[in-house]
């Protein structure tokens, strides 16, 4: 009896099984020839029956063509199921950026240090619009303080009763402290400063 050497991964299951009788149902004429009409149902085979159909694949040149074809699809069709999410693509790249490629690459595959490269070159940009947005939120804070120092400012000439308590409670968040700091620099931070003085006074 011929021993038939199926793919490691290939299981006999509901898909699998599915998808080989979708293979072969087109294949039928070239089967009856090959099996000489031994009446196989592909519509109702087993995973007996179709051990024994590569067994007799296996007695031909013919067969075993077909048979090579029937589990290189097989494998083609897992490896596209494996790689959900991807596609293969195809280009040129000259020999000096394939050398640099893959000298950038080390031992890694090529395809991730590509995918590395290509989302590296993105980051920037991002960090940018981010950075943009920081900026804007913290120009608006600093508007808002700004106001609120010219409110105290303006208390503190009209009344020696203001409260030092509230203002002080502003002065000294650190975070605040550290936005304008970014964004005014020494003036505001000396305005600051002098104003909590006036106050202590």
């Amino acid at each position: 009896m011929i021993t038939v050497e199926t793919p490691a991964s290939f299981e006999w299951n509901e898909s699998n099984s599915q998808w080989v009788k979708n293979y072969l149902i087109p294949k039928t004429p070239l089967l009856l020839s090959l099996t000489q009409g031994l009446g196989i149902d592909i519509n109702n085979m087993s995973e007996t029956q179709f051990t024994q159909l590569c067994q007799l694949l296996e007695t031909t040149a013919e067969g075993r063509e077909l048979r090579n074809k029937m589990f290189k699809a097989w494998r083609s069709k897992k490896s596209r199921d494996s790689d959900d999410g991807k596609k293969l693509y195809t280009f040129n790249l000259s020999i000096k950026a394939g050398d640099q490629l893959k000298k950038v690459a080390k031992n890694k595959a090529l395809n991730k240090t590509l995918e590395s490269l290509i989302f590296a070159a993105k980051e920037p940009a991002c960090d940018t619009k981010k950075m943009q947005q920081t900026i804007d939120s913290l120009s608006v804070k600093n508007q808002e303080l700004k106001q609120q120092l010219s409110n105290a400012q303006n208390q503190s000439s009209n009344s020696n009763d203001t409260d030092t308590d509230d203002f002080d409670s502003l002065i000294k968040n650190d975070l605040q402290v550290a936005e304008l700091a970014k964004l005014e620099k020494s003036q505001l931070i000396k305005q600051i400063l002098l104003l909590k003085r006036k106050l202590n006074k």
